[in-house]
């Protein structure tokens, strides 16, 4: 995948990004059932652009007596040095399943995995050669780390994280943070609810399909779930979050896996209309990744593929539990594409003002306006329902 971008292009490559950062580069070759083979393809990954920056070769599956042969064999036919291999192994193989590898949670034993592949590897893997490839370009390059820095707290923000919602972009977390969000996690897995003192809700991508009976009979967290989305607070949920959403019944939509992914790919996002994370007009890069698809994906944005190819995407809405007096708030933001907040900082900062407005507004009782007669919650006008 060493020069695989964007819609087909270079763009966004590892190539790209070495070039970037005048890094020289290391390819990794899975050599089982290969021979002299293997050289015509490395010598393509070296030819194909001038600036390929290859500066060594890695044989994966490899056994110690291949690899004797097959280094002399890439050095004679590629002008290129090997820097060692790694034997099959399934003492610390990582299995993959529909959406990729297996998350290190759901890996019996990880720990003990990670041991043995470090013991291996620096046993077959030429580290001092690696050190020296490293420093062919010239100087290092000095990257500052992108984690933004928390800010003040004030205000907190819950956040579901178990096996079945595992996906977030740890810099959208950061930035929550640095616009002076805390963070409390819970579990739905767990039967956890929704933490106290949150004014706003993140239920991020991950794997509900394989855990939808259980999500279903843990009533504790549903409850709560459906309870805080119902209260007016922000919501923003994505992809496996967003699933969860509609199977609770609080948005609407029916989903099925289709058996292949579905709108895969980098996305950038253009906001159809306001909601309480972009106004109308604003972008944001994203993408999505799901083997699962439904009747009512939204169209509050507009999704835009690099080829050009588009599609409307995202539900702003309120929740089918929401008071009568609340209809117009539409406090939940929810769709299929995980969104890469640095691309667009404003949006961190916006999801805790609106976090901020909420908390704000907590504890302030309804004035009995007209449009409270026959509140969807209690069926009363001026119900005690908050603002």
């Amino acid at each position: 995948g060493y020069f695989d971008g964007v819609s087909g292009g270079i763009g966004a490559s590892a190539f790209e990004v070495a070039a970037a950062l005048d890094s020289p580069v290391i390819l990794v070759f899975d050599v089982k059932g290969r021979s002299l083979s293997l050289c015509a393809e490395i010598l393509g990954f070296m030819k194909f652009r001038p600036s390929a920056r290859i500066a060594g070769i890695i044989l994966n599956r490899c056994s110690r007596s291949r690899y004797a042969l097959l280094s002399e064999m890439i050095r004679k036919e590629c002008g290129v040095g090997c820097l060692g291999f790694l034997e099959e192994d399934e003492g610390f193989s990582v299995g993959s399943r529909h959406l990729g590898l297996m998350t290190p949670e759901t890996v019996p034993g990880i720990g003990g995995k990670m041991e043995l592949l470090a013991a291996r590897a620096s046993e077959t893997l030429d580290i001092d050669g690696i050190l020296r490839a490293a420093s062919f370009s010239g100087a290092p390059v000095e990257c500052a780390p992108m984690r933004a820095e928390p800010g003040r707290e004030k205000v907190r923000i819950a956040v579901a994280r178990d096996d079945a919602f595992c996906f977030y972009y740890r810099e959208n977390l950061d930035m929550l943070r640095a616009a002076g969000a805390g963070i409390s996690f819970f579990s739905p897995l767990a039967d956890e609810e929704v933490p106290e003192g949150c004014s706003a809700l993140y239920i991020g991508g991950g794997y509900p399909e394989l855990f939808f009976s259980r999500l279903a009979d843990n009533s504790r967290s549903s409850s709560s779930v459906r309870r805080f989305c119902g209260s007016g607070a922000p919501v923003f949920a994505e992809c496996g979050g967003f699933l969860y959403l509609q199977m609770l019944g609080i948005l609407g939509g029916s989903f099925r896996n289709e058996g292949k992914p579905v709108r895969f790919g980098y996305i950038e996002l253009e906001a159809l209309e306001d909601s309480f994370l972009m106004e109308k007009g604003g972008r944001i890069k994203a993408h999505e990744f799901h083997y699962f698809d439904t009747s009512e994906n939204g169209s509050s944005f507009r999704a835009v593929k690099g080829d050009g190819r588009s599609w409307m995407c995202v539900q702003v809405s309120s929740p089918s539990n929401a008071p009568r007096c609340r209809g117009g708030e539409r406090n939940i933001v929810a769709g299929f594409p995980h969104l890469y907040f640095p691309s667009n900082p404003a949006v961190a900062e916006r999801f805790v003002d609106a976090a901020l407005v909420f908390e704000s507004m907590r504890g302030l009782s309804c004035a009995g306006c007209s449009s409270c007669a026959g509140c969807s919650s209690c069926g009363k006008g001026g119900c005690p329902h908050e603002k």
